[in-house]
């Protein structure tokens, strides 16, 4: 029942919003801001007195459902007499409305059946959500993988309250299942902003739901949906005032979609930055001097969303964005942007391979490297050049398709927007469109940003994810406004055929297969990325659990992938409790919680990873 009660609480939320302001797509994206404030709000509020547990969530979530019902019964019910949803779709298009929501309800089932198994998600997205439980607070904590503290944690709050109302992980991957949805739901309405009609706004749907990185990431618990939900949201927030102009509830709105993608994760600066000086530049033509009452307001927001974040990280780390990962670039301007973003670009390059012709033209990955090697011959740079590359991958070169979600590209809509830019600028009436020409140039200056800031890796093409939903709405105008309607539903089915591989064969998550997620026990699931870790793991548990030792500490060596040990030793609904000891980095100085819950342990664990072999040691 209590996992029921935030859900409960999203729908009342939607139901008076659209009850209000008779809109079915902005009510779903402002019910998804204010639910998310709200959580965040009761989160950080129980932290402070260690009172993150199931009997006060219960309490918390009950109490806003009440709250709501109220409200609604009260206040609202007599909007529903002017509410009008009329929907006349031509056929085609109505097929590609039930294409999207079966796709959507396939994800759906991949989140809810396979548990967490992403590589970050079992080294700290997870983990730090079964530390917050343990320790009733998201105060910071000794580790020895600092990432489970610094990183923006808004995901990891939202599985913090189903994991801990349901019992279970179960619940864990649909916080990027529904950002997906809600991010569908977020372009078709910017694509309608941007002037297109109902078979672009639906266009714009199919190519968020297509794209075979989002694809794979709605069903983990990984965040880069996540963010990207929050910047859609931004984007549509920012268009709806430069258009209908600023009031109070915009300021709001905006303010809290900017806050809540800073708090899920850091890329959000970088790509909400281009949106933010267009609306200021608006903002100083049509307010003038008084420009700076909203834009005190938002920030407001943004500061009081992500405080909590920001102090826990200034007092262990000395900055609120915490530890430097070493991946920004060492040098700057034109021709490392030039050389950034050919090599960024060559993350979806793959295009042979997305197409399915492989068996007929030879793929073309590596006469893509030598192009961009030859390029930087001319530009007199190194296309290894140390300054520009991830430590964690010195050696350029352009992936091959893969359905694994760190990894996977995407060719084909990387091409189709590129075939609109030219549509874009060949066509002087798509030029002359209001907002068309400014919503491309943000969204292009935010990865123009990104090269021009971060190191290459072949990893870096999952942070890429927010970008593809933001060209979405601007692809599917142009596309709408450029093609005739057979056209365009041949592009849009061809698209659904397409993606099949990555809906139904995830490499961690595989619907079909032997090794599919029915036919897979779920613990050997867990450690589908790294499968050498389940027999030491195993063997490790069986002997912590022959000594009847419910209090461990863990050191871990070469190595972050801990959430499974959480997983196999509560296994049989024992309350083990683990925590980090002879930690020596910045987070040794960080006093235990104060929770009654953490004591000193009656065994140690160290887990020891050199090259590809892996060691336990019990001690005591």
């Amino acid at each position: 029942m209590g996992t029921f009660l935030p859900l409960i609480a999203l729908v009342l939320l939607c139901l008076i919003a659209l009850a209000r302001i008779n809109s079915w797509r902005y009510s779903i994206l402002i019910s998804l801001l204010i639910w998310s404030v709200i959580l965040t709000i009761g989160t950080e509020a129980l932290s402070i007195f260690s009172l993150i547990k199931i009997e006060w969530l219960f309490a918390y979530w009950l109490l806003i459902d009440m709250v709501l019902i109220g409200i609604y019964f009260k206040w609202y019910i007599p909007g529903w007499k002017q509410l009008k949803i009329n929907i006349n779709l031509p056929s085609f298009l109505v097929i590609l409305v039930i294409s999207i929501i079966s796709v959507i309800g396939i994800i759906c089932l991949i989140a809810i059946v396979a548990p967490p198994n992403h590589s970050d998600s079992m080294e700290y997205h997870m983990s730090r959500v079964m530390h917050w439980i343990q320790n009733q607070s998201v105060a910071h904590y000794p580790t020895h993988t600092p990432e489970q503290l610094y990183q923006n944690p808004w995901s990891e709050f939202a599985i913090m309250h189903f994991q801990i109302l349901s019992n279970s992980d179960r619940f864990a991957n649909l916080i990027q299942w529904g950002s997906m949805v809600g991010s569908i739901v977020g372009v078709s309405l910017i694509s309608k902003q941007l002037g297109t009609n109902l078979r672009g706004q639906i266009l714009a749907a199919v190519f968020c739901i297509t794209m075979p990185m989002g694809i794979l990431q709605a069903s983990s618990t990984n965040n880069d949906y996540v963010v990207a939900l929050w910047l859609v949201c931004f984007a549509c927030f920012s268009l709806l005032i430069m258009q209908e102009g600023m009031t109070f509830i915009r300021v709001s709105l905006l303010g809290a979609s900017l806050g809540l993608a800073i708090l899920t994760k850091g890329t959000a600066y970088i790509y909400a930055f281009p949106f933010s000086l267009w609306l200021f530049a608006w903002g100083i033509k049509n307010l003038r001097w008084k420009v700076w009452q909203p834009i005190l307001m938002g920030l407001f927001i943004v500061l009081a969303l992500n405080l909590g974040h920001y102090t826990r990280n200034y007092f262990v780390f000395g900055s609120v964005l915490g530890l430097s990962t070493g991946e920004t670039n060492q040098e700057f301007g034109l021709i490392i942007l030039i050389s950034s973003s050919l090599k960024n670009l060559a993350l979806h390059a793959d295009i042979i391979r997305n197409l399915r012709l492989e068996h007929f033209i030879t793929p073309t990955t590596g006469i893509t490297e030598k192009l961009i090697t030859i390029l930087h011959h001319f530009l007199g740079l190194d296309v290894n050049d140390p300054r520009t590359m991830s430590p964690k991958a010195p050696k350029f070169y352009v992936p091959a398709l893969s359905t694994y979600e760190d990894t996977a590209g995407n060719p084909v809509h990387l091409l189709l927007i590129f075939s609109a830019f030219g549509l874009f600028f060949v066509n002087q009436r798509l030029r002359k469109q209001p907002y068309l020409l400014g919503y491309l140039l943000v969204v292009s200056s935010g990865f123009l940003l990104f090269c021009l800031l971060f190191t290459w890796s072949p990893w870096r093409c999952r942070l890429h994810l927010p970008l593809f939903i933001l060209f979405a709405p601007w692809l599917g105008t142009v596309l709408a406004k450029s093609l005739n309607p057979k056209m365009t539903n041949v592009l849009a089915l061809s698209l659904f055929i397409l993606s099949y591989p990555w809906v139904m064969n995830n490499s961690t998550r595989p619907l079909i297969g032997d090794k599919n997620i029915f036919a897979v026990p779920r613990i050997e699931q867990y450690f589908v990325t790294q499968k050498g870790y389940q027999p030491v793991y195993q063997e490790a548990v069986e002997k912590i659990r022959s000594r009847n030792c419910s209090k461990v500490g863990l050191i871990l060596q070469g190595t972050s992938f801990e959430y499974p040990f959480w997983v196999l030793l509560n296994l049989k609904g024992d309350r083990v409790l683990i925590n980090h000891v002879d930690v020596t980095n910045e987070t040794a100085s960080i006093s235990q919680p104060s929770s009654p819950t953490v004591s000193t342990p009656c065994a140690v664990l160290s887990i020891n990873r050199t090259n590809k072999n892996i060691q336990s040691v019990l001690k005591y």
